[in-house]
């Protein structure tokens, strides 16, 4: 499974060569292979869905770099390896153990543990939607084309090429426009931020790492469980931060010092 992991994300690299849409690169601690996400303008936000999602206002963001996959078992285990770390919760179930599974079973306490131990961190809720939406393409669903179906995310049942009840192996399915695979479905992915009414600002607390240890931090994206309307670009998700659930992983991101970069 390695192998064919492998190949697909060479392949997924020289196809961006070719075209030059994407910078990417692999974070040597665990492997993981990132998109350059330039930096623009967005709105974030909806006033068509729930009230948590009120108002949609327009905010800008840095460019910065973003996990192509999320991070998966395989590499979870790695991190467990090196630094003697609890497994994750549910690390015993067949059904969500498989090495190219996104981890689950993990808390957001965990996920920070794992950022600390890779030398990258969280995305934040802003730097997430930015990204799914593929900034300012705006995208309902961050697939292809911004739609959604059985074959271009894994969410609740079982249809056409979506043939997975739980967490499908990452890559399964086409990337977004951004190049960034599983934003729509699989595992919901904790973002750093905390759960606070928009408009967001990232420097009014909700950045904090540090809040009471049962804080509400957001989840964003969808997963397998649940149905396709919180697999949309805009809903908002959000948990207690030290409870494990068996849909629950992260994707890794990274800030860039380079200034030429952000464009």
């Amino acid at each position: 499974m390695l192998v064919a992991l492998m190949m697909i994300i060479t392949a997924d690299m020289a196809l961006m060569g070719k075209s030059g849409a994407s910078r990417t690169r692999i974070n040597e601690k665990d492997g993981s292979v990132m998109i350059w996400i330039p930096g623009g303008e967005f709105v974030m936000g909806s006033n068509d869905g729930s009230e948590f999602e009120e108002p949609a206002h327009t905010i800008p963001v840095r460019g910065f770099w973003l996990g192509m996959y999320e991070i998966t078992n395989r590499q979870y285990l790695m991190f467990v390896g090196e630094t003697d770390y609890d497994m994750p919760d549910f690390w015993d179930d067949g059904n969500l153990n498989c090495p190219e599974q996104p981890v689950t079973g993990i808390t957001w306490k965990d996920a920070l543990a794992y950022c600390s131990w890779a030398g990258v961190r969280l995305p934040t809720e802003a730097e997430w939607e930015y990204a799914a939406a593929c900034g300012e393409k705006q995208l309902k669903y961050a697939t292809e084309d911004g739609d959604i179906g059985p074959g271009s995310a894994n969410y609740s049942g079982v249809q056409g090429a979506d043939k997975w009840l739980y967490a499908s192996p990452v890559g399964s399915f086409p990337p977004n426009p951004f190049g960034i695979y599983d934003m729509a479905g699989n595992a919901w992915e904790w973002c750093s931020s905390l759960f606070q009414s928009y408009p967001y600002s990232e420097d009014d607390g909700r950045e904090n790492l540090s809040e009471d240890i049962k804080a509400l931090r957001v989840m964003r994206g969808g997963c397998y469980h649940y149905n396709r309307e919180y697999c949309r670009v805009t809903d908002r998700h959000y948990h207690r931060q030290h409870l494990h659930y068996d849909y629950a992983g992260f994707r890794v991101a990274l800030s860039d010092s380079c200034h030429a970069c952000d464009k």
